[in-house]
């Protein structure tokens, strides 16, 4: 059949109307911290799915990295190798590693004109890690401070009153050694308390409620070797080494199976562990503030989202509108009921959806409530290897292989020299 002038001439428009329109879509790729099996990875994919159809012109792709510095370090790879992902979800601590890279965009390139109050519903706690000199360089998304979890039938089994948790370090130690339970021989059956050994978050905590800090503003100062880091790592190790109620080594995962499995009456953790703990626990528990020592203090902690460097503008103003878009307080609302991450601004808790999941779940109203002593998570300039040093201290002060003395002494000495470039 052959086909007249007119007719040919409308069907080529056409496919070069389809053929623009295909080419008009900006695809983004978006770097986010889970393995690809995971539940978060399922939660995100319904989320990428809702922004993709209320954005035909905008495709992102949610490329899962594993954990976040696996992400961090895949990410950096693609960038240096000139394909950097367009977002991320990274640690709020690596800001200073990625200025220092200049692989990230400022937002405050985008906080203009309808947008230029766009962190004022944030909040403070969240947004300390997301400035620098005031300018804003990533946007909380995925963000948390530890909490304190306890089980409310061991507490009732040992004469603890299940309403009225531990409030200060001495109430914290003495219900331990009333909750930890040994054999004849002395060995531990259940865990008074355990804290997240294995990593640099919670111990922060505690350094700040002893009156401490770890890093000054600017990532080029550290205090390790100071009064107050000293007691809180001491408190550390006396309830681990000389009371036994908590054990040496812990990481985020192992403490939240041995509370759901009943291994351990209280625990530190995220407010990530949130949902695990709701879904798993078999038994009456409950969820707290911190306590408290000279004062009560918890770091932040998690995510935030950035921009890269290297990419299209088209791409850099769809990234935008994808990061505005995840920061509304609707989806917030959706990915705190979903993880149980605090929603990382006010207006979240005005949803009618979070209002709903915390009648029936009022503890996330607890992490909400912390958030008035929330303070800036410790974030360095080459982060990642102060961070392994203070973790290797940590670790051979708790195995008793270096008194506490000589081991933050010898850690501030090595961190000093790893700054010092920074200073100049």
């Amino acid at each position: 059949m052959k086909l007249g002038f007119k007719t040919f001439l409308v069907i080529l428009i056409s496919l070069v109307l389809i053929a623009g329109t295909a080419l008009s879509v900006t695809n983004l790729r978006f770097f986010f911290p889970v393995q690809v099996a995971g539940a978060l990875a399922v939660l995100m994919d319904g989320v990428v799915a809702d922004f993709n159809s209320e954005h035909p012109d905008i495709f992102v792709e949610p490329i899962y990295s594993g954990n976040y510095d696996q992400t961090m370090q895949k990410a950096v790879t693609a960038a240096q190798g000139k394909n950097p992902p367009d977002v991320a979800l990274l640690l709020a601590i690596d800001i200073f590693s990625l200025l220092d890279m200049n692989l990230i965009e400022d937002m405050d390139q985008f906080l203009v004109g309808e947008d230029a109050n766009f962190t004022e519903p944030f909040y403070a706690g969240f947004l300390e890690n997301s400035m620098i000199d005031g300018v804003t360089w990533s946007i909380p998304f995925q963000r948390s401070t530890p909490i304190f979890y306890y089980n409310k039938d061991h507490f009732r089994e040992v004469g603890l009153d299940p309403e009225n948790p531990p409030k200060t370090w001495e109430e914290l130690l003495e219900a331990a050694k009333k909750l930890t339970i040994k054999d004849s021989r002395g060995n531990v059956t259940r865990w008074g308390f355990e804290d997240i050994t294995d990593d640099t978050w919670t111990i922060q905590a505690w350094i700040l409620q002893a009156g401490g800090k770890y890093a000054d503003e600017t990532g080029t100062e550290s205090y390790f070797d100071t009064p107050e880091v000293a007691k809180a790592v001491e408190q550390w190790s006396y309830m681990a080494n000389v009371e036994r109620v908590m054990p040496r080594h812990r990481s985020y995962g192992a403490a939240s199976q041995d509370f759901v499995a009943g291994a351990t009456s209280m625990m530190y953790n995220s407010t990530g562990s949130l949902s695990f703990v709701k879904s798993s626990a078999t038994f009456d528990f409950g969820v707290a503030p911190l306590p408290g020592e000279v004062k009560t203090a918890v770091p932040t902690g998690g995510g935030n989202l950035y921009i890269f460097k290297g990419i299209p503008d088209e791409n850099k103003e769809a990234a935008w509108t994808f990061v505005k878009w995840l920061s509304k307080p609707e989806n917030s609302a959706r990915w705190s009921i979903g993880t149980g991450y605090v929603p990382v601004r006010k207006d979240a808790f005005e949803t009618e959806a979070l209002k709903e999941f915390a009648e029936g779940f009022p503890y996330i109203l607890v992490a909400r409530d912390q958030l008035d002593v929330a303070r800036r998570e410790m974030a360095f300039h080459s982060n990642s290897q102060v961070r392994e040093l203070f973790l290797t201290t940590l670790q051979n002060i708790l195995d008793e292989r270096v008194s506490i003395s000589a081991g933050l002494k010898q850690l501030q000495e090595e961190v000093e020299m790893i700054l010092a470039p920074f200073k100049q």
